[in-house]
């Protein structure tokens, strides 16, 4: 059994009025202050030409970030595969579990809007299939340092790459979405779930991958899900500055087109208010006594094999200081009592 484990998720959002600058440099700040908490890691998103996110490289800001840690792991949620090359992927992911020590966990998925992949030249429709390929052949280059490959989109004969990862085999992969998928590729899984179901499902797909032999499958593995945070000293001031904020993550959420494999996404006035956000428990907000008991039900609800709880703290509007004073808040008078909670896969029959 384990102890329930703790993280950060980061759309990383334009901030009006903040030079760039002092955004990255106010984030390494709350990523700093978050390992001294004892977080265990920083998961970043990854979207293009778009106010919800101002790491769109996400390997070059982790770079940065990992020079201003030491402990804490540091990954990315999701790299968008299909706009990679993968001995370029494969190249990068190498060079980041060097520089930070070890300590790099690359999400990896298909990219969740049509545009993005229209705007690097590609068809969405084949986003899918682009993935499949691309992670294939960076798995067996993390794992073998060669390549011989011949699929749809990349040829590749006996390809010498020169690079290894520090982490061995290679570093633990994650995936955001669908927690089944994530269990049959031998991923840490994150998902916005709270049924104990979904979890059970993934622990034993998990396990019987494991029964095969494969490699991806030896490392215990994470699964968990996101919660949007907001701690404040009491419910009525933390539901003020909520609604005003989610107001303005929506606008960033939805500035571009959101359409999946030719299916769109409509801003409607459920997903535009807090209230709505927090009745379905998406959005978490109060004093640190309502945001704990909060948690508390939620984790009830999720059962023991939900292992890994991630909080986003700084998201629409919110300002750094109230970022910092909820993580704070967070961390000193909700976390206490949930880390005390054991978890892990031993209640599976």
């Amino acid at each position: 059994m384990v102890a329930l484990e703790f993280a950060i998720w980061d759309h990383f959002e334009r901030q009006d009025g903040v030079t760039l600058e002092r955004q990255f440099a106010e984030r390494y700040e709350l990523v700093a202050q978050a390992e001294q908490y004892g977080f265990t890691g920083y998961h970043v998103a990854e979207h293009h030409l778009t106010p919800l996110d101002m790491a769109p490289s996400p390997m070059v800001y982790l770079a940065a970030l990992a020079q201003h840690t030491s402990r804490i792991r540091i990954g990315s949620m999701v790299l968008c595969l299909p706009l990679y090359h993968p001995v370029r992927l494969i190249q990068e992911i190498c060079m980041l579990d060097h520089i930070s020590g070890g300590r790099f966990d690359p999400g990896v998925g298909r990219g969740v809007r049509d545009v993005e992949h229209e705007w690097f030249g590609l068809d969405p429709m084949e986003a899918r299939s682009r993935y499949a390929e691309t992670l294939d052949v960076v798995l067996q280059g993390l794992q073998q340092g060669r390549l011989t490959f011949h699929g749809r989109y990349y040829q590749f004969d006996n390809v010498p790459l020169g690079w290894e990862p520090r982490q061995k085999p290679m570093p633990p992969l994650w995936y955001a979405g669908t927690l089944s998928n994530a269990a049959d590729r031998g991923m840490n899984g994150l998902s916005g779930a709270a049924a104990a179901e979904v979890y059970e499902d993934y622990w034993r797909r998990w396990k019987d991958q494991r029964a095969t032999g494969s490699p991806l499958h030896q490392r215990e593995p994470k699964v968990g899900s996101t919660r949007w945070v907001l701690v404040s000293d009491s419910d009525d001031a933390a539901q003020a500055t909520a609604r005003r904020a989610w107001r303005r993550h929506q606008d960033h959420f939805f500035a571009t087109d959101v359409r999946v494999e030719g299916r769109a996404r409509a801003r409607t006035n459920a997903s535009d208010d807090a209230d709505a956000a927090m009745a379905r428990g998406q959005l978490l907000v109060g004093s640190p006594d309502t945001v704990r008991g909060a948690l508390e039900r939620f984790l009830d609800t999720a059962g023991p094999l939900h292992t890994y709880l991630v909080g986003a703290f700084q998201w629409g509007d919110l300002t750094h200081d109230e970022a910092m004073r909820s993580l704070r808040l967070y961390a000193t008078e909700v976390l206490p009592a949930l880390a005390r909670r054991v978890r892990g896969p031993e209640s599976l029959a």
